[in-house]
């Protein structure tokens, strides 16, 4: 996975209480998918960071601006590259991540590990304002996180929406073979089906209840994905396109 240094941050505020940084970043050095952090102000003025991207001169001088940031989390197994730039500039924050991460990231202390046998009643501080849910048969752990207040869903690798393209300068494009690859990297597409059943799932049972959970009892008109472009409305029913099959 590689972040071109050289590319700017591209900061956009989307509410009130949700900023978005996002990057150019490849898959394999080869695949472009971008990268997005979501920070979150909640009433306190505290800041819950998803997924942080590198730490530049923009991004920290925004971050100061926004409130304090208290919460670094790594929302699956892979989205940690950079979050002990933030912990070294914010050493107060707190670290949460996902089973696995402890032992891949042993040069990072862990606050908490969504999804952990007996952290299930674990209390952060969040709780009034972001829900989460741990989808322990995901291929990634990937947790789903919720902010009632704009009923926004932030995720990781769950779902993609792709182009990336707020994830690059603009004029940025892609070649034709990326094109065709992103129009089927879409909630509502086939090949988005196939790879949330058969590639990002190793416990089929255990996706089913965390998705009918989901499904059932949370209301979100936004998506906020890592990878691809923020859905802004019609968030709920791209959630159940996405994972139809365990619907």
């Amino acid at each position: 996975m590689t972040s071109s240094p050289s590319a700017p941050t591209i900061i956009r505020t989307l509410d009130a209480s949700i900023t978005t940084f996002s990057r150019p970043f490849s898959r394999f050095s080869v695949f472009p998918v971008g990268i997005r952090m979501s920070a979150v102000r909640l009433g306190n003025g505290d800041l819950f960071l998803l997924s942080p991207t590198p730490l530049d001169a923009p991004t920290t001088e925004k971050l100061e601006q926004l409130g304090r940031v208290k919460y670094l989390v790594c929302p699956n197994v892979v989205h940690h590259l950079y979050v002990g730039e933030y912990k070294k500039r914010w050493p107060e924050a707190k670290i949460i991540g996902v089973p696995g991460l402890r032992e891949k990231r042993n040069d990072l202390e862990f606050d908490g590990i969504m999804g952990e046998k007996g952290s299930e009643n674990k209390l952060y501080g969040f709780e009034n304002e972001i829900e989460h849910r741990h989808f322990a048969g995901s291929g990634n752990q990937d947790t789903l996180y919720l902010h009632r207040p704009t009923n926004t869903l932030l995720t990781a690798d769950l779902l993609f929406n792709m182009p990336p393209t707020d994830q690059y300068p603009p004029g940025h494009s892609f070649n034709v073979v990326l094109r065709a690859i992103y129009s089927k990297l879409k909630p509502n597409s086939g090949m988005h089906r196939f790879f949330s059943r058969y590639m990002n799932t190793s416990n089929a049972a255990e996706m089913r209840k965390d998705v009918k959970y989901v499904a059932e009892n949370w209301r979100f008109g936004r998506i906020i994905p890592c990878h691809g472009g923020i859905i802004e409305e019609g968030g709920e029913q791209a959630f159940r396109e996405a994972f139809a099959w365990f619907l």
